[in-house]
């Protein structure tokens, strides 16, 4: 075999192994989370959910926006809510403490609690309620 077709090979090879070695480094990490638009973002889903929108609505907005609150999945109202802090960066996400006041499905008295909320910005845009709260 010539050394032209060994040389040819070998680049063959060293081509093939780069398509396809990118994809071996695990996952990709997430972009650190942008603070404004987090609080921004934040802001306009409670500000849906105070409105009566439904949780599911925020999917097809521009940009999507994913959004998990088991109070508002099981029916709760939204009747007030104070953002408590200017939130706290934590690697992809920003922690920002909320209080709510929530008026129950059936209709009884308005109940306040205290949440943290976990809001991302990258890769796409969501506010999830973190557990416990």
């Amino acid at each position: 075999m010539s050394s032209r077709v060994r040389h040819f090979r070998m680049l063959s090879w060293c081509i093939a192994l780069c398509c396809v070695l990118p994809g071996c480094g695990g996952p990709a990490r997430a972009k650190p989370v942008k603070v404004d638009l987090a609080r921004k973002t934040l802001t306009q889903v409670l500000d849906h959910w105070k409105s009566g929108g439904n949780i599911d609505e925020l999917r097809k907005r521009k940009p999507e926006v994913v959004a998990q609150d088991f109070f508002w999945i099981k029916g709760m109202k939204l009747q007030e809510y104070r953002i408590l802090d200017d939130g706290h960066p934590e690697n992809a996400s920003l922690r920002c403490e909320v209080e709510l006041t929530l008026l129950p499905e059936d209709g009884g008295a308005p109940v306040k609690k205290t949440v943290n909320y976990l809001v991302g910005t990258d890769p796409v845009l969501t506010v999830f309620r973190e557990m416990g709260g």
